[in-house]
């Protein structure tokens, strides 16, 4: 049972089989029951032949003696047919050696009507058949003026013409079941061939050729859809590689920059001695590499588990209105340094975790006061409908051009044009991380960007 799951050759050569095999044996049973109804046709048409031939004889005759004497003179010479006629009292002839049944001996209409053995009735009479020892009969009874004759045929030819044709065909079946099976076997390799060079062409497919395809030119029909499936399968895999390998490299380079800090601090400061108070500067100075450090990969842990769905979010009520306020009050020494104002307005309401859409919120909100020019105003603003609730931070600064606009929500991006303060700028992480909340939502988040007004918009799914 496990080969037949696992071999498609195995079953499509079994289900071809199966189906020659009915066919070839449907048409081998109605080939036999035509030809031995045939064949019974055949006798009958010879018995009533014979009967109408007895009944001109009778016609001419003058007595019952005369009848009996000319029937039997002109059935003698043909041995396969036997012959008995009677009245209603007694048998007056029957051919020699030849044991009729009694009750084909008596009259038409009783022998209808109580004989078993009847297998057909006529406007002549009633045929019969019966086994007279080894010998297969079949008879007509004839009514003759108050005689019954009766005329039966050997049929013992064609019982064995049957057999012999009945054998014939189950050999035939047989052997065709057999090259059936040979043949559905080549057709199938045959059929399948075209796999071989969409197994050669993506065995040879690594890392290092993910960009080649399979092609889809001289595919067959049923197979092309197989090979595009693949081809997709290949550009996914082709752009997640280049991401890991980007991402690989952009973190390889944020891991590089405060080790190699921490490394030359500690090189210099232990070329010679030093004071108590520069040990401590240096030391200073290399915890908040660390704090750096820690908060760049405790970034990467959160954005793993929220992109491969390892932290599910805890649906409740969130009032986004409320999440920002909160936000506000938190914010509200960081925007008063940098001179800038903070607004909330509108309100609605989504279903999710809180703690994860209010670090969604955190991130645009750190971002638009980061990147915010100096007295101007940033506002939160809240909308919904009966499909959508949105959340917008809006703030005035440097424009993010268009063609990076997509760009932003990478891993690590940076822009040296737009949004570029030395001493602010952050491992690059907090938009990756609100994209994949939102998407962990069933949101989305989109940005845009004109004459020093940058937008950002969260947009979930509205709920009842």
């Amino acid at each position: 049972m496990s080969f037949w799951r696992r071999s498609l050759t195995f079953r499509l050569v079994c289900l071809f089989v199966l189906v020659s095999t009915s066919l070839l044996i449907g048409l081998g049973l109605l080939t036999l029951s035509a030809t031995k109804d045939h064949f019974l046709e055949l006798d009958e048409v010879y018995l009533y032949d014979k009967g109408l031939l007895v009944q001109e004889i009778a016609q001419n005759a003058s007595s019952s003696e005369e009848v009996v004497k000319k029937v039997s003179l002109a059935f003698n010479s043909q041995p396969d047919l036997s012959l008995a006629i009677s009245d209603q009292s007694k048998v007056l002839y029957k051919s020699p050696g030849f044991e009729f049944p009694a009750y084909l001996l008596i009259q038409v209409e009783d022998q209808i009507s109580q004989s078993s053995h009847s297998s057909h009735s006529g406007q002549s009479g009633a045929v019969m058949q019966w086994l007279a020892g080894t010998q297969t009969m079949r008879a007509v009874s004839i009514p003759v003026d108050g005689l019954t004759v009766v005329l039966a045929v050997n049929t013992l030819h064609h019982d064995h013409f049957m057999a012999s044709f009945r054998a014939l065909m189950w050999v035939y079946v047989a052997v065709a079941i057999l090259l059936s099976g040979l043949l559905g076997w080549w057709v199938t390799r045959r059929g399948l061939r075209p796999l071989l060079p969409i197994i050669a062409k993506a065995s040879h497919i690594n890392a290092a050729q993910l960009n080649d395809r399979i092609p889809t030119k001289d595919v067959p029909v049923e197979l092309e859809p197989l090979a595009r499936t693949l081809n997709q399968m290949l550009e996914r895999l082709e752009h997640d590689f280049a991401r890991l390998s980007g991402f690989s490299s952009d973190l390889a380079h944020e891991i590089r920059t405060p080790l190699s800090n921490m490394l030359i601090q500690s090189q210099v400061t232990l070329s010679k001695n030093r004071s108590v108070d520069q040990y401590q500067e240096t030391l200073l100075s290399m915890v908040e590499e660390l704090e750096r450090l820690a908060s760049t990969v405790s970034d990467m842990l959160y954005l793993a588990k929220t992109e491969n769905h390892l932290e599910i979010p805890n649906q409740s009520s969130v009032a986004l209105e409320a999440e920002a306020l909160e936000l506000l009050t938190f914010y509200e020494l960081l925007a008063e340094e940098k001179f800038v104002t903070l607004k909330v307005t509108g309100e609605g309401t989504v279903m999710g975790d809180r703690l994860m859409i209010r670090r969604a919120i955190s991130n645009l909100l750190s971002n638009a006061i980061r990147h915010a020019e100096a007295h101007t105003h940033i506002g939160i603003e809240i909308d919904h409908t009966a499909q959508v609730t949105t959340l917008s931070v809006a703030n005035v600064g440097e424009t993010i051009p268009l063609p990076i606009q997509p760009r932003i929500f990478d891993r690590f991006f940076r822009s040296d044009q737009a949004r570029t303060h030395p001493g602010l700028e952050g491992a690059g992480l907090g938009l990756a991380i609100t994209q994949a909340i939102m998407q962990a939502h069933g949101g989305t988040i989109s940005v845009s960007s004109a004459q020093g007004h940058t937008v950002f918009t969260l947009s979930f799914k509205t709920t009842g």
